[in-house]
């Protein structure tokens, strides 16, 4: 009988000791998977053997980006079907697919080969290959990111609490952040003004689980728009405020727009793709254009 190889990609940083190279080994091969394991922080993870079925990512949003950079983003769309077992802080991208609950269950639905596609964005105006799954923006999510680094984390124990720590660190900084002239052009129609806030998304949130565009569909060839006008900096303090009291609040309304084409002038020269911070030596027009199913997920 024969069994499809899943090429297991583990980030041992991620989850705890029940997500054990020999936990998750054991859980691959039980579900009747042959399992060809690598470490995220070992040298050679990157090599994928002949005859391979599929990627199994373990991990967070950030390791799954760094996984398509490496390994997708030459190679669109991608030729093997991912399975993604979240373990991260936010999880925004398995959240945005529907993974959730028991592993064991999650890997047993790969057996159903249910998949949603999953377009990227690519960016070909910096000075280095670059695209992002989840979310391109300036404003106030670049500084959450920088003033993050400083963040002591090791009362930070639990995702729900590394979570909240970002949110009134994020408050913090909407309270002084000042505006900025941002011109975005959505499929020719251009906007423009003084934001604290612009960010082209794919998914529906970004950063600690923040639903910045409720409708975004990744796979739907479009990208959402939001954008924070800078007289909006104290309603958007008060939400923050009480989203960190009741997480489970609706999200805030920003000024959207809907577009497969996004040229986007921001007067200023740090901007961030996903989790990664990117500080250009000069201000620099970015052109987003979509890479429509790019990777093809494995949901329940």
């Amino acid at each position: 009988m024969y069994m499809p190889i899943a090429k297991l990609i583990h980030n041992p940083k991620a989850g705890d000791k029940d997500h054990s190279k020999e936990t998750l080994i054991a859980l691959i091969e039980n579900e009747g998977f042959e399992c060809d394991y690598a470490s995220f922080k070992e040298d050679g993870w990157e090599h994928i053997a002949p005859g391979t079925d599929l990627l199994v990512i373990v991990g967070g949003d950030g390791t799954v980006r760094r996984v398509a950079k490496t390994l997708i983003y030459d190679n669109l769309p991608c030729p093997y079907l991912v399975g993604l077992l979240p373990l991260g802080t936010a999880n925004n991208i398995a959240k945005t697919l529907g993974i959730h609950g028991e592993m064991a269950d999650i890997v047993r639905c790969w057996h159903d080969e249910q998949t949603k596609t999953f377009d990227i964005a690519i960016l070909n105006d910096l000075p280095k290959k670059n695209f992002f799954m989840e979310g391109l923006g300036y404003g106030i999510f670049p500084q959450l990111m920088e003033e993050m680094k400083k963040v002591d984390k090791k009362q930070l124990d639990t995702p729900e609490k590394e979570i909240k720590k970002a949110l009134e660190v994020l408050r913090d900084i909407v309270k002084t952040y000042k505006a900025t002239h941002c011109s975005i052009t959505v499929d020719g129609a251009t906007h423009e003004g003084d934001f604290i806030l612009a960010e082209v998304m794919n998914i529906r949130s970004i950063g600690p689980n923040l639903i910045l565009s409720p409708d975004a569909d990744p796979a739907d060839g479009y990208f959402e728009v939001a954008l924070l006008p800078a007289d909006e900096r104290l309603p958007f303090m008060d939400y923050l405020k009480k989203l960190i009291d009741n997480p489970g609040r609706p999200p805030y309304s920003y000024k959207s727009f809907k577009g497969k084409n996004i040229k986007i002038n921001w007067e200023g020269t740090l901007l961030h793709a996903d989790d990664e911070l990117i500080q250009l030596n000069r201000h620099t027009e970015l052109n987003i254009k979509i890479q429509p199913s790019a990777l093809k997920f494995l949901v329940p």
